[in-house]
């Protein structure tokens, strides 16, 4: 049954119009339903979620955390069959926890993304958090690192804190910043045992968290983290520089409501490296974030330039992004 204490804590929240706080009692009663088998909690997930993207922190994360404006979905990335049946999996899971829970299995909550720059780590996130209908907040590292000794990690707690109190996403970006090898910061310095005792706060922290939340941690450098994170995530997906086919695909998908464009000329351009000179679209470096910016370059240059959407604008596009190292992995 649901406790006086979340009872009043619901009341009070919404007396004081407090909406945060409403929706975080609101989803620790769904997931205390959710625990006990009863019916319910499906549905009061569902009435707050309808508006996810527009939770706000609690008042205690402030300068912690923030909200990106929009989450892509799932369908509208173009990943690598292998990526995309993991990150499928992971949301299956959730959508099926109960069943899950019933015997003694947990869906995967804790996510590790490795990859270059612009391989869609961070949009990936965004798109899961969609896809299992919960909000998605980022924490800002800016916020969290701090100059002083023990600051870092009492930080780090006032995260972790927020992720039991508001089921959610939650992206830790740009990873190694807090997560790097505690061995190869071994210099004697004051700086590098503050680093060292963040990290084992890390591991204790992510190694703890029973919540509700989902933890997703994504780094251009996995090689640079402390081996014993790896162990603490139920999903580690390598992101992979995108084959000329997903390009492709990505290319044709984005520019599908354009009818003017004839897209078998552009899939020819796409295929032949004589149009694209020097193999220039398909260079190894280039990246699903690339030619998403180039793509919306081109849309940006028809409205306020009024030049076609065409092979030749796309193909001048990348050749310009490349010439000025632009690129993923640059």
């Amino acid at each position: 049954m649901t406790s006086l204490v979340q009872v009043t804590a619901l009341v009070d929240a919404h007396v004081k119009r407090d909406h945060s706080r409403f929706r975080a009692v609101t989803l620790q009663i769904a997931a205390h339903l959710a625990s006990r088998s009863e019916r319910g909690a499906d549905q009061l997930r569902a009435l707050v979620n309808q508006q996810a993207t527009s939770f706000v922190p609690l008042p205690s994360a402030t300068g912690l955390l923030s909200v990106p404006s929009e989450l892509a979905s799932l369908d509208a990335m173009v990943l690598a069959p292998g990526v995309r049946d993991r990150l499928d999996r992971v949301v299956l899971e959730h959508e099926r926890k109960n069943e899950l829970l019933a015997l003694g299995l947990h869906p995967a909550r804790k996510l590790l993304f490795t990859g270059v720059p612009g391989v869609g780590k961070t949009m990936a996130a965004g798109a899961i958090a969609r896809a299992v209908a919960l909000p998605m907040f980022r924490v800002e590292l800016h916020g969290v690192i701090q100059s002083h000794l023990g600051e870092t990690s009492g930080k780090l707690a006032q995260v972790f804190e927020h992720v039991r109190a508001l089921p959610a996403v939650y992206l830790f970006d740009e990873f190694d910043a807090i997560g790097a090898d505690r061995g190869a910061s071994s210099d004697g310095t004051s700086a590098s045992a503050e680093m060292r005792r963040v990290v084992n706060s890390l591991l204790q922290f992510i190694e703890d968290d029973r919540s509700d939340s989902m933890i997703v941690a994504a780094t251009n450098y996995a090689q640079m983290l402390d081996r014993a994170l790896f162990r603490r995530f139920d999903e580690v997906i390598t992101f992979e520089i995108p084959s000329q086919d997903e390009l492709t695909s990505l290319v044709l998908r984005a520019l599908s409501d354009v009818p003017s464009l004839d897209f078998a000329a552009i899939y020819g351009a796409l295929s032949n490296p004589r149009l694209v000179h020097s193999d220039v679209l398909f260079n190894p470096k280039l990246g699903h974030a690339d030619v998403c910016g180039i793509l919306s370059r081109v849309r940006k240059d028809n409205v306020l330039l009024g030049t076609p959407i065409d092979t030749a604008r796309i193909v001048a596009a990348i050749e310009a992004i490349v010439r000025i190292g632009m690129v993923a992995g640059s």
